[in-house]
């Protein structure tokens, strides 16, 4: 009798998911409320970011963030009144910020990156449009001396791993990307890098192949998992309906912990939440990705204009957007970009949920007290990147396959 597994979200990671168990002969069913690539992952940078080996929060970073924190437009904000709720992450994430835990994290990130391209080819190929993704060197932007010697420990681990980086004068930069500002006083070129030009696209694109080799597509949302005899009998869907379980793999983005609840396991997971602004007419061309040293963003040329994408703001699930901090990527920008248009008409602002754990790594492997379901979720803001190869890896431990990585790092039981 063919398997079949029940995927939870329609995201990179979900439909990624979906993908390689297909090709690992499964039948699939994925359930979203939302249609694939709407949710988290439409509104990415577009970046495989598999070279930022470095967790998100590390002593420099431990340093910046107080600053941070009293901008209320900074890179870095948390609504106030959400603080308890989000109090024990923030301590985990300050634990896990120790060098020795930022060298254990860097290197599970680092195996986390070693076949990203070629499986993002995989599903691309398949799906008859490997021409969404191209290879492209990205630049950072300093304004200082300073604020370049300030990244040197992080340069020298992502070169220790192999991902070339390479300074620029000011001129060099201009020279060729003309649109930077001359206040601009160095750059850095980060060599290794692949793009997508348009990530909903390339999420649909995967999703149409897993429904025209027979997978089902299901439009609805997951209100309990019902259990029996130690395994995952049933879920419970909002619009009343019943779907019967045989293995269950969760890959609801920043709802998962919700789900994962159900089943005995405490993860923590928090919506960092991220915005964007994308531009149909922003008045500057760009032939690569721009990163910029004073925020963590990046702007972006794609499909749809210039995307300006970053910033993180913790609020919880509900919380309505505050499109400020769109706005406020667009002022960051400018001062590098002096002849970006004003928004416009046709301008677009997004927020989307990314699922952060504390310690910058995913939660990949089985649930703990049921016997038919897997985890694939917390990729943070590199759910682009790692999405397919956490589909593979998991699709391996649901088959038998013994992984060359080491999947230690990731178990739902480490919090």
């Amino acid at each position: 009798m063919t398997p079949h597994a029940t995927i939870i979200g329609a995201g990179i990671v979900g439909i990624s998911t979906a993908a390689f168990l297909q090709r690992a002969g499964f039948r699939v069913t994925v359930i979203d409320r939302l249609p694939p690539g709407e949710g988290c992952s439409f509104g990415n940078a577009g970046g495989l970011a598999f070279a930022e080996v470095v967790p998100a929060i590390h002593p420099r970073i431990l340093l910046k963030i107080p600053g941070w924190l009293m901008d209320p437009l900074g890179p870095l904000t948390i609504r106030w009144s959400y603080l308890p709720k989000a109090l024990p992450w923030f301590l985990a994430a300050g634990r896990n910020a120790m060098p020795d835990r930022v060298k254990a994290i860097t290197e599970a990130r680092a195996n986390l990156g070693l076949r990203v391209v070629s499986d993002f080819e995989t599903l691309l190929k398949a799906a008859g449009t490997a021409d969404l993704l191209s290879y492209e060197d990205t630049l950072r932007l300093f304004d200082n001396e300073q604020q370049f010697a300030a990244e040197a420990s992080e340069r020298a681990i992502k070169n220790a791993h192999g991902y070339e980086t390479k300074r620029l004068s000011g001129d060099e930069v201009r020279e060729i990307e003309p649109a930077i500002s001359p206040h601009v006083h160095c750059g850095e070129f980060h060599g290794g890098w692949y793009f997508v030009k348009n990530p909903e696209r390339v999420v649909k694109s995967i999703a149409a192949e897993i429904v025209r080799n027979g997978g089902t597509i299901l439009s609805d949302e997951v209100a309990a998992i019902i259990t029996a005899d130690g395994k995952a009998s049933h879920l419970k869907l909002k619009s009343g309906a019943i779907h019967t379980i045989d293995r269950l793999v969760i890959c609801a983005g920043a709802y998962s912990h919700l789900l994962a609840k159900q089943l005995g396991d405490r993860v923590l997971l928090e919506a960092e939440r991220g915005y964007h602004m994308t531009l149909p007419n922003p008045g500057v061309t760009l032939s690569r990705s721009l990163t910029y040293a004073r925020t963590p963003g990046a702007a972006t040329p794609m499909e749809m204009g210039l995307r300006l994408a970053g910033s993180d703001e913790f609020a919880g699930l509900d919380a309505k957007p505050n499109y400020a901090r769109a706005n406020a990527l667009w002022t960051m920008f400018k001062a590098v970009l002096p002849q970006l248009r004003e928004p416009d008409a046709a301008t677009t602002r997004w927020m989307g949920r990314r699922p952060g754990t504390p310690d910058s790594l995913p939660v990949l492997g089985p649930a703990a007290h049921v016997s038919n379901v897997w985890y694939n979720f917390g990729h943070s803001h590199l759910g682009l990147t790692w999405g397919p190869s956490t589909g593979r890896l998991v699709s391996e431990m649901m088959t038998g396959v013994r992984s060359n990585v080491d999947l230690s790092p990731f178990r739902a039981d480490r919090f």
